[in-house]
């Protein structure tokens, strides 16, 4: 497959599968948005595993695949898949971590292991490992050639993203997680606040429900405005890579508006593009 054909299938993965980090994307600077399209499209193709496949081991046999195209592909070998050899150009061309990557990967294993979340430490963990490292190895890309961030700085800031943006899109698919029988929302806070897992997936409104939404919004804003006061202190560079937060704070106003067991919140398409163009990084949203 020719670069631009590779690129072109690359962009559409990415699109089609995660609309809101592809948009951002396109307000990133010219030389690192083919790679931004790329690790985005590579985290679609992982996170449908767990849509896909019926058994677990079926899941960790998909995910096998990935780990070894992501080694073959970071190696200068093509191997035929589109996404593998676009982020095993991106690894080689911006110095990406390959274990964060590799992690990525390690970290779908809950998606086709795990249907009900267990408790929070669970859930931070799983923010943490998956929107969380999008972020770092999406600054990586960024950064390429350029001043790095001060650890310190970075591993803060992409961790308050990781929770604000990705505990947003678990609520958000909420809906669509419980039609397949899954609850990521942890199960320590639905007893906690009177209600279960399986009166989620019965489709059960309870107050309880209500309840640990709203304390899981105001944890996401929490981290939102965290998120923008680190991500501030990083290089200018840096910054692109999160934009998808510009996001979070009208998917947390709009949840607050829908039935949360069916519907899936969304914003206004126009609203969407307005957001990702102004957005800019300070400590209120």
């Amino acid at each position: 497959m020719q670069a631009g054909d590779r690129d072109a299938a690359v962009r559409t993965i990415a699109r089609d599968g995660d609309l809101d980090r592809y948009a951002s994307a396109l307000f990133a600077p010219g030389a690192c948005r083919e790679h931004l399209f790329a690790l985005y499209a590579f985290n679609v193709e992982l996170a449908r595993i767990g849509e896909q496949v019926s058994e677990p081991q079926l899941g960790e046999i998909r995910l096998q695949w990935w780990r070894d195209a992501l080694d073959r592909a970071s190696s200068c070998e093509t191997t035929g898949q589109p996404v593998a050899d676009a982020i095993g150009f991106a690894v080689r061309e911006c110095k990406l971590s390959q274990q964060s990557l590799a992690g990525l990967i390690d970290a779908r294993h809950f998606d086709v292991s795990v249907k009900i979340m267990p408790d929070t430490a669970a859930l931070d963990d799983y923010l943490a490992n998956t929107a969380g490292v999008l972020f770092k190895v999406a600054s990586e890309v960024c950064m390429a050639g350029g001043r790095a961030a001060e650890p310190r700085v970075l591993d803060a800031a992409v961790r308050a993203a990781g929770i604000a943006y990705g505990l947003t899109g678990l609520m958000r698919a909420l809906p669509v997680h419980a039609r397949r029988g899954r609850v990521d929302i942890p199960e320590d806070g639905l007893l906690r606040h009177g209600t279960s897992p399986a009166q989620l997936l019965a489709g059960e409104e309870s107050e309880g429900l209500t309840e640990l939404l709203a304390d899981l919004r105001e944890t996401a804003r929490a981290a939102l405005k965290s998120a923008r006061q680190h991500v501030a202190e990083l290089p200018p560079a840096a910054r692109p890579a999160f934009l998808p937060l510009a996001l979070v704070d009208p998917y947390l106003r709009a949840l607050q508006n829908v039935d949360p067991l069916r519907e899936v919140a969304d914003v206004n398409p126009l609203t969407r593009l307005w957001r990702l163009g102004t957005w800019r990084f300070r400590s209120s949203a």
